[in-house]
């Protein structure tokens, strides 16, 4: 079905000054050697506040013993996208990814090897909360179980068709599924059986986080591998869900959702302005999402664009995040710095958006021999458009499929605009 997917321009409404270093205050980046990530998938796992590891994309994986003074590189010598990562100790961990893979280590991420799961589908979340009770979900309602730490899955696909993107255990018991269309389950006895959960909304949901009297999730449009929210729903008996605020500092700066006790949660996404700044956004609450406010906005160059992030505390006060090819650490439980001033002097409004056979792009200003190029989610070039001039410029569908895709608009040789744009089938 057709979703209303949100503008890539951020809309700041508060006054942005440079951002200035104060000592180790706020997030902080890390020199992690994350060069590559080129479209920026992955996920960060601390075991405690010193040991952290991190899968990203073609099997990259990163570990740090020591608080992230020092980063270890490796390759898994896998080459898929990877999107979750669970360890059950220091040693013993999983990662999930494209086509069905499943790997596995039991040394801390030094060797790793393959686990037939038994599908060809994405896998985009884990839970190794029990060792010898794994659970993994994915697309078209795959759902894979595992009682034997990962030698052999028990597949289950009966329950929906929906993609499936987030799985999370309380404890050993209680555990939650979610994904599109409004898909939850819940099961009260490790997964033995799954009861669908009613909750006020046909959005996609995913980013499930649990806390030790709490349930959250993001409430939003998923398109192949890009995730989006502008709302967020809370549980604290397991059943009704409550609808709670976000904060939309801008569109895509909730893209993954993590609460480290009931009251105190961040959420953080990735995304570019019209003038190809691309910014990492990370929010806070500590009244049980009541509230948000900033704790970092930064400015990054060249960074992949998309919505993909993740962000997890191994204290109170200690976390990390990881953000495109960025790793950021705090100290102390994010303090808001300051941020880079982001000017937005050429809005670009695009109508319809989704769209099933053309669209119109329409610009603030003139254009003069300008030029759109429209780039799938794989940053691959399906259209272009040379020698625009005026306001606006119409966008056929042509032979395009239908899905995610982002356009930018270029004029003597700089960036002017960007946009993210969904085409579907009528």
């Amino acid at each position: 079905n057709s979703k209303s997917m949100k503008k890539i321009i951020f809309g700041l409404t508060v006054s942005l000054t440079l951002t200035v270093a104060h000592g180790q205050t706020g997030w902080q980046y890390q020199n992690s050697n994350l060069t590559t990530n080129q479209f920026g998938h992955g996920a960060i796992y601390p075991i405690n506040k010193d040991t952290v590891y991190v899968i990203a994309d073609t099997g990259k994986f990163l570990k740090t013993y020591n608080g992230g003074t020092n980063w270890v590189s490796q390759n898994t010598g896998f080459t898929v996208f990877f999107f979750d990562l669970s360890f059950y100790n220091t040693d013993t961990g999983y990662a999930v990814g494209q086509n069905g893979t499943i790997i596995k280590t039991i040394d801390g991420g030094t060797n790793w090897t393959t686990l037939t799961s038994g599908t060809n589908k994405d896998l985009f979340s884990i839970s190794a909360k029990v060792a010898n009770n794994l659970w993994a979900v994915g697309d078209s309602g795959v759902i894979l179980n595992s009682n034997n730490y990962g030698t052999t899955w028990i597949k289950n696909d009966t329950l929906t068709n929906n993609k499936l993107n987030s799985i999370c255990f309380r404890n050993s018991n209680i555990g939650f599924i979610a994904g599109n269309n409004g898909t939850l389950f819940e099961t009260v006895n490790g997964g033995t059986n799954w009861d669908t959960l009613a909750i006020a909304t046909t959005k996609d949901l995913f980013s499930l986080t649990v806390t030790g009297n709490y349930a959250y999730l993001l409430a939003g449009w998923v398109m192949n591998y890009f995730f989006d929210s502008d709302e967020l729903f809370k549980t604290n008996d397991n059943i009704n869900w409550m609808n709670s605020n976000l904060l939309q500092s801008f569109p895509g700066s909730n893209a993954k959702l993590y609460f480290q006790n009931d009251s105190l949660g961040y959420t953080i996404g990735s995304n570019c302005t019209t003038n190809s700044d691309c910014g990492i956004i990370i929010n806070k609450t500590t009244d049980f999402g009541q509230n948000w406010v900033n704790s970092f906005i930064n400015v990054v160059y060249q960074m992949p664009i998309g919505e993909y992030s993740d962000i997890v505390f191994a204290t109170d006060s200690i976390g990390y995040a990881l953000s495109g090819n960025k790793v950021l650490k705090t100290t102390d439980g994010g303090i808001f710095v300051a941020v880079k001033d982001l000017n937005d002097n050429s809005h670009l409004k695009v109508f319809p958006n989704p769209f099933s056979t053309q669209t119109v792009l329409r610009t603030d200003n003139l254009l003069h021999n300008a030029t759109l190029t429209v780039d799938n989610c794989f940053g691959q070039t399906v259209a272009q458009i040379k020698n625009i001039n005026g306001q606006t410029v119409t966008l056929h569908r042509d032979n395009l499929a239908s899905g995610l895709y982002f356009v930018r608009l270029t004029e003597e040789n700089k960036t002017i605009a960007v946009d993210k744009l969904v085409i579907t089938d009528k």
